[in-house]
């Protein structure tokens, strides 16, 4: 509402409508009154003021509640009384009594303040006088108790009930409350007939018969008391629907502010409340509260310390009634500006997390109750457990949104990370099918990053990759997407390119940025970059293809030393090898043309073989054996080394379950690829697999390179741990040639490490080297952690590693890496052997 059109205070209103009755009262007065009461004979039982003021009392007293519709309807049995004094009654004292016995009531009960007292008042004034003029007109005279001196006295307090139902409406109405007419008024001509009814034969049994009255009595009693039994029935069956309604209503909310949105909307309708709020302590358990109100302007204030302290520490529901007699209570009431009000606290898992109001009983005939109380109670008992699972499902949710950002993005820089890059180039390539522009994928590597790393440390070198990030994301920004792939390597998606000079142009803008000196710690770095371009469609329309010829090119201009290359079928044709098997490996995967050969690792004090390391072989049928050396970077770079891991890995559990169903009881060992780790679903598949085959997890070995780890070591720690839930073992394979911190090796979920062969191949002759051998072998003898040699190929190395006490041995002295039909003929022999021996 504006500011020029503000609602008038509802003083104003009260004022205007009880002056209104009063001078309709005055209007209808003479009519009222008009007639002597006449004389009766004596022994007429004539009902006189002081009959009538208690017997208005009483009967105001007797007041029922109903509900229509959500709404409120009271009534009382003052009709009765009404239509007995309109038939036996002097005019001028019906009137006088039915003010004085209803004020009493009023007063001392109902405490109701000045304003609405005057206002009821002048309402029963004015409908007394509208009864008896309606009564005189009609013909009927006071002392008769004929049917037509009742037909008039019916009608009469009929057009009261029409009357004050009208008069009561336009009042809720003006001051801003909702009420519905129409039920109003035949609720209330319902009851007039009832009590009319009732009413007129009191009076004849009065006049006549007055021994008739007692069992009359006896029976309106027994009404009056199986009404309210059936009421008090009503009520608790309402309740258990109202409790049904309010979990139905409120079970299905998924969001805290939909739970705490419904908790409130159904309980203002349940309990047909004017206001509803909730109070919510901090979900981290801190001071801090968040208030939600239904309506969101409404006009309520703070409860008073007493009532939060009852709710909180007493844990119970504190129900405050309209016109209660306490004191505090009534200041309660002020504070909050409310009429009357429920509180309760809300809990959950034994916690309490706020606190559930609902204050203002529409309609005004009814205020809360200690039977609204329980149900209330009950409410708030499922309303804490509705908002605690609503936060709960919104931490998952943000937990989930973090977890998947996380598998998606770079720690480090905060870049996308390969595997987003991957599904967004896969996404792209859908589009340009479907009719889109074409786009460039751009690969830069930096030129002097290890060189940094080696001088300056990690921390550098970290520094190093968030400034570089920095920069691209800056040239970059909304043109298109910047991803770290991983240690110093970067890829840029360029979408809606026009022409190759323009992705060139872009290319040379972002080598330029990036080699721009940069100041750390003090220091003014210098580092190179070298950029790989490839185009969609000129140079592949197949995501692999693309990444690997923007590799190409990207090594091509690092040989070369230019800033940016662009792929040239012609030009870089001429290594035509790793083009080919990039193309090929696709199917060698499919078709299954790749071979897991095995190679022993065997105890170095007995020479027992316990675990086989599982090694991926290429047979090509043209260019034959093809090494890993040349393949696997190859998958890595063109996004199907997680194929190929996957690939070896069911082979190898495959061939495990064959050996242990022959008695042959080997662990295995699988290369692992950082790039694996990134995929969120690895640690799913694993677990398939090994249910698949039925190898127990403890069966099988992770062998990770020490500088994959050191390539992010935070992410790789988490991945890690993450994989190691599903009782699979880790082994750190070529460690001393990485640049591994001792606090990271120690959070790595690791049992065994790799000592790399270039250091134990020459340690029988190189005093340094086997110094370096034995310096790992009482480190890793500290940290709790096996020792696995590489390389080992003569007896020397063993006795060596023997006065050493490393534990197990790798290498060509024991065997090559076999196919699995040879592996297990040379197992058997070397136990038939051992037996013999």
């Amino acid at each position: 509402m504006s500011e020029g059109r503000r609602r008038p205070p509802s003083w104003l209103w009260t004022t205007v409508l009880t002056v209104g009755l009063l001078i309709l009262g005055g209007l209808l007065l003479p009519a009222a009154l008009a007639g002597p009461f006449p004389r009766l004979p004596p022994g007429t039982a004539v009902l006189r003021w002081w009959h009538l003021v208690p017997l208005f009392a009483v009967a105001e007293l007797f007041v029922f509640h109903m509900e229509v519709n959500q709404d409120a309807h009271t009534f009382s049995l003052s009709e009765i009384p009404f239509v007995m004094a309109l038939m036996l009654a002097d005019p001028a004292e019906l009137i006088t009594a039915r003010m004085v016995g209803e004020m009493v009531v009023l007063v001392v009960r109902e405490r109701q303040p000045p304003g609405k007292l005057a206002f009821n008042l002048s309402l029963f004034m004015a409908e007394s006088c509208l009864a008896l003029s309606v009564f005189h007109v009609l013909g009927g005279v006071p002392g008769r108790t004929d049917a037509a001196a009742w037909g008039a006295a019916l009608t009469g307090v009929c057009a009261t009930a029409v009357f004050g139902a009208v008069a009561v409406w336009t009042a809720i109405r003006l001051h801003g409350g909702r009420m519905t007419l129409t039920p109003v008024i035949a609720t209330g001509l319902v009851t007039a007939l009832g009590n009319a009814g009732l009413a007129g034969i009191t009076a004849a049994l009065l006049r006549d018969r007055h021994w008739a009255l007692i069992p009359l009595l006896f029976v309106a009693a027994l009404l009056v008391v199986g009404y309210q039994k059936y009421a008090r029935l009503a009520k608790r069956f309402s309740g258990l629907e109202i409790l049904y309604d309010f979990t139905s209503s409120t079970s299905q909310a998924l969001r805290p502010e939909q739970a705490i949105a419904g908790v409130l909307d159904e309980a203002r309708r349940l309990l047909r409340a004017e206001v509803a709020m909730v109070t919510l302590n901090a979900a981290s358990g801190g001071g801090l509260t968040e208030t939600v109100s239904s309506p969101p302007d409404a006009d309520v204030g703070e409860l008073p310390y007493s009532v939060r302290w009852r709710v909180a520490k007493c844990r119970e529901t504190v129900v405050v009634p309209r016109n209660t007699p306490d004191a505090v209570l009534r200041s309660a009431l002020d504070q909050v500006r409310v009429d009357d009000l429920l509180v309760a606290p809300l809990v959950s898992g034994g916690a309490l997390i706020g606190t559930l109001l609902v204050a203002g009983r529409l309609g005004g005939v009814s205020t809360f109750d200690d039977d609204d109380a329980r149900l209330f109670s009950t409410l708030a008992a499922q309303a804490g457990v509705t908002i605690d699972n609503g936060r709960l499902i919104e931490q998952l949710h943000e937990q989930a949104l973090a977890r998947e950002y996380e598998a998606l993005h770079d720690p480090l820089t905060g870049l996308p990370n390969r595997l987003l890059f991957s599904r967004t180039l896969k996404s792209t390539l859908e589009r340009f099918r479907d009719g889109a522009a074409p786009f460039a994928v751009l690969l830069m590597d930096l030129d002097q990053f290890k060189e940094v790393n080696d001088a300056l440390g990690h921390h550098m070198g970290d520094s190093l990759l968030e400034e570089v990030a920095a920069r691209l994301r800056s040239v970059v920004a909304d043109r298109g997407l910047v991803a770290r792939l991983g240690g110093d390597e970067f890829a840029v998606l360029l979408p809606g390119i026009t022409s190759p000079t323009e992705v060139l142009d872009f290319a040379t803008l972002l080598h330029d940025e990036v080699t721009d000196p940069i100041r750390l710690a003090g220091l003014l770095l210098e580092v190179g970059a070298s950029i790989g371009v490839s185009i969609c469609p000129d140079d592949g329309d197949d995501l692999a293809i693309l990444l690997q010829r923007a590799d190409v090119a990207m090594y091509a201009a690092k040989r070369a030393r230019e800033h940016v290359t662009r792929f040239d079928s012609q030009v870089h044709g001429s290594s035509p090898l790793h083009l080919q098997l990039a193309g090929e490996m696709r199917g060698a995967l499919e078709n299954e043309r790749l071979e897991v050969h095995y190679q022993p690792i065997a105890q170095v004090h007995d020479q027992r073989v316990v675990t086989v390391e599982a090694l991926v072989r290429w047979n090509h049928p043209d260019l034959g054996d093809i090494s890993p050396e040349e393949f696997v970077p190859i998958a890595e770079r063109t996004g199907l080394i997680g194929h190929l891991t996957h690939y070896v890995l069911d082979h190898a559990l495959e061939q495990c379950r064959a050996w242990q169903n022959t008695d042959l009881d080997l662990k295995v060992a699988v290369n692992l690829s950082v790039q694996v780790l990134l995929d969120r679903e690895w640690p799913a598949k694993v677990h398939a697999l090994l249910q698949r085959h039925r190898v127990s997890p403890d069966r099988l070995t992770f062998e990770i390179t020490e500088t994959g780890i050191m390539s992010d070591p935070e992410h790789m720690i988490a991945m890690l741990n993450e994989l190691a839930r599903t009782g699979v073992t880790f082994s750190i394979d070529d460690f001393g040639t990485g640049y591994s911190s001792l606090s990271y090796l120690q959070r790595l979920p690791v049992r065994e490490i790799k000592i790399d062969k270039s250091f134990v191949l020459p340690m029988a002759d190189d005093p340094s080297a086997a110094s370096i051998v034995r310096s790992v072998i009482d480190l890793a003898r500290n940290l709790g952690l096996e020792i696995i040699a590489e390389g080992v190929e003569d007896h020397r190395t063993i006795d060596h590693l023997a006065g050493m006490d490393c534990d197990l041995m790798q290498g060509f002295f024991l065997s090559r890496p076999l196919p699995p039909a040879e592996f297990t003929a040379w197992l058997r022999r070397r136990l038939a052997l051992s037996l013999a021996g």
